[in-house]
């Protein structure tokens, strides 16, 4: 969310690399990396949407709006105000887990102490008026980081077996091409 990423390094896992350095294209090593670190953060997204805030009632005039943790999910992309602050590497393979919800951010983080330039007086009910010095803050609520912390000794051993599991259908996906002679120019480079 606010620019922090994570990356980790495969160490033991010999023998998937082999195996997904044996498929003929970029492309399709890609799609396996991505596809199995899309499910190896389902629990972190499982465990974002259980530690979100939640209100059930329906605040009036917003009745078409989901709640925050309705909108947690897994993605490839980025909304379109985050994709300004990053620019895509595509030699990479990234996967974000996060919220759509733009008022996020300030649950996660919460937002300092918020002043305006003078005072100003403001009527609550006919009749009592109040003068304003502060708007308050927010204090944070880390649904995310807390999700993160609480699942990611978990994320490596699922990861391990989607690859498998990914790597065994994208061998498939290849044979077969392969055997109706669909084969792409790229893919049979890659093949030799």
């Amino acid at each position: 969310m606010a620019g922090q990423a994570f990356s980790f390094k495969l160490v033991g896992m010999e023998q998937l690399m082999k195996n997904l350095e044996q498929l003929p294209t970029i492309a399709m090593k890609k799609t396996v990396v991505r596809n199995a670190c899309k499910k190896a953060l389902i629990p972190v997204r499982d465990l974002a949407r259980q530690n979100a805030p939640y209100d059930p009632r329906v605040t009036k005039g917003f009745s078409y709006s989901r709640h925050l943790r309705d909108t947690i999910e897994v993605s490839t992309s980025l909304k379109a105000s985050q994709k300004r602050k990053f620019a895509p590497d595509r030699t990479k393979v990234t996967v974000y887990v996060g919220s759509t919800a733009p008022h996020a951010h300030l649950i996660e983080f919460g937002t300092k102490e918020r002043t305006p330039k003078e005072p100003f007086t403001a009527e609550i009910r006919p009749g009592q008026v109040i003068t304003v010095k502060s708007m308050g803050r927010a204090p944070a609520i880390p649904f995310l980081r807390n999700a993160w912390d609480a699942a990611k000794d978990r994320i490596l051993p699922i990861f391990a077996k989607e690859m498998k599991v990914e790597l065994e259908k994208a061998a498939a996906r290849l044979a077969k091409r392969a055997e109706a002679g669909k084969l792409t120019k790229a893919q049979i480079r890659g093949l030799r």
